[in-house]
């Protein structure tokens, strides 16, 4: 084997200057031998004479080729070091990009999503900039050192998958604990991101009409009646939503075409019950109640561009379902040619309800049926029910039995914080995926429909009324959920990367 070091080459140097020194010079044929059977091998070092000068010579090239070859491996293991950091920050980076279009998608509070993203990116090791919009995020990957960066602009649509968002929020969990590394943690989330949907379509459709049925009993005050008309015209609307799942083109025709549908089925329908209860249960699905809760809170979290948006969106989405029931009842008079439905289409007093007590029967199917609309797992359905149902039995204790209409919106979604937050902390569930039911039964969605119909029909005064009471119910929910989450946070999650509202 040739040298590896210049102590190994030393003595075999001092013995050719010995061999030098004496009276006999051996031959060519000696030297070359002993240099073979000493080496092996002579082509990797420099070549040694039999003069003492050019000995000395030898051992200093002796010297510097080893100094080169520490000098070519020490660049080799330093660009091996480059190359990994550049690996490992690229994989940090399509690893967040990952975890931002996944909370996006499944519903993550959007005045959080910012703030996670930022606490993730620092124990990542990456210096961000984020910003949240409705359907957009943008991130930006900034080096100081370099003084470069570079933006990345995430485009997916707004979604309500409790499941995986749940999901996500575990595998974040583990990631920000060191319990799994990103490598594994980006599989997972792929793996996530491409699963099929946890209920089939029909189940979705199925959904539809039973949960238009136990709302008309529960939230719209119909009978029995009602609700069998409501279970009716909510499978219609549930087909035509599958049919907009299908087909692009149809998208932007849904909701108007749902509404004008129900409201001249339902304007046939209304001598055997109640038109009100029986629309309104219909659409129920569509009523922008949660998007509009959702903008308030936004608003008041100081993120303006999104919260203005929600908000305009939703008081766009309440006028586009009423004036597709007015089309449908004007439609309805010039085929019956009368006018059956004119004036206050959607007045909720001429309905004839069950007695309250009733509803503790037909709530928890409510519940369960807007678990299913939102994608939460079965295994979670008796923590949602319980949360709920606590927070529905405040609502109804300070609504009907106390009379306080104003302060039982903040109560009730104090209570329903509260529980969903100590919940979480010791099951380790995602509080925004154990609230969310309770709260769309609290959203004043039905209110502002009702008040853009009353607006339609030329009674201006009921139609600002009840849209004043859309805000101040938006207003009173965000302001105890925001207390409950002050008072089981009051420094805010470190451990987790979902904070609820």
């Amino acid at each position: 084997m040739p040298f590896r070091h210049l102590s190994e080459a030393l003595p075999w140097a001092a013995s050719q200057r010995h061999l030098a020194s004496g009276c006999v010079t051996p031959t060519a044929h000696t030297r070359r031998q002993s240099i073979s059977s000493i080496t092996g091998d002579v082509s990797t070092i420099p070549r040694l004479t039999a003069d003492n000068s050019s000995a000395e010579e030898s051992i200093a090239r002796l010297h510097q080729f080893d100094t080169s070859k520490r000098a070519k491996s020490g660049k080799s293991i330093e660009q091996q070091n480059i190359l990994h950091a550049i690996d490992v920050l690229l994989r940090h980076q399509r690893f967040l990009v990952l975890i931002a279009k996944a909370l996006m998608m499944y519903g993550s509070p959007l005045h959080h999503l910012e703030n996670n993203l930022i606490r993730t990116a620092q124990l990542l090791d990456l210096e961000i900039t984020a910003s949240a919009l409705p359907g957009l995020i943008l991130i930006s990957f900034e080096d100081s050192l370099t003084h470069t960066s570079e933006t990345k602009i995430i485009r997916c649509t707004n979604g309500w998958d409790m499941h995986r968002l749940d999901q996500t929020n575990q595998l974040l969990r583990r990631v920000v604990r060191s319990n799994v590394d990103v490598d594994q943690a980006i599989v997972e989330l792929e793996q996530i991101i491409t699963a099929p949907p946890i209920y089939a379509w029909y189940w979705q459709v199925l959904n539809w009409g039973i949960l238009s049925w136990s709302l008309c009993l529960v939230c719209f005050g119909g009978s029995w009646h009602d609700s069998g008309l409501a279970l009716v015209l909510g499978l219609m609307g549930g087909v035509l939503s599958l049919a907009a799942g299908k087909f692009s083109g149809y998208t932007n025709l849904f909701e108007v075409s749902v509404s004008i549908l129900t409201g001249l089925f339902g304007a046939a329908l209304s001598q055997w019950g109640c038109f009100a209860a029986i629309s309104l249960s219909a659409t129920a699905v569509l009523l922008p109640g949660l998007v509009m809760t959702t903008g308030v809170i936004e608003l008041s979290s100081r993120h303006m561009v999104s919260g203005t948006v929600r908000v305009f969106y939703a008081l766009l989405l309440a006028f586009i379902i009423a004036y597709g029931l007015l089309i449908g009842v004007q439609i309805y008079n010039k085929i019956a040619g009368n006018l059956l439905l004119d004036g206050a289409l959607l007045d909720l007093t001429q309905c004839h309800p069950l007695t309250r007590w009733s509803w503790f029967g037909t709530f928890p199917i409510g519940i369960i049926n807007i678990a299913v609309l939102v994608n939460i797992h079965w295994r979670h359905w008796i923590s949602v029910t319980v949360v709920a149902g606590i927070c529905y039995g405040v609502f109804w204790l300070f609504k009907f039995h106390l009379g306080l209409d104003d302060l039982a919106p903040v109560v009730a979604s104090f209570v329903l914080g509260l529980v969903a937050n100590i919940w979480s902390k010791f099951t380790g569930q995602t509080a925004y995926m154990i609230l969310l039911p309770g709260e769309m039964f609290l959203v004043p969605g039905s209110v502002g429909v009702r008040g853009f119909s009353s607006l339609l029909s030329k009674e201006g005064g009921q139609g600002l009324t009840l849209a004043l009471q859309m805000i101040t119910t938006c207003l009173s929910i965000m302001i105890g959920l925001f207390a409950s989450s002050f008072i089981v946070y009051p420094r805010g999650k470190q451990n987790s990367a979902l904070v609820t509202v």
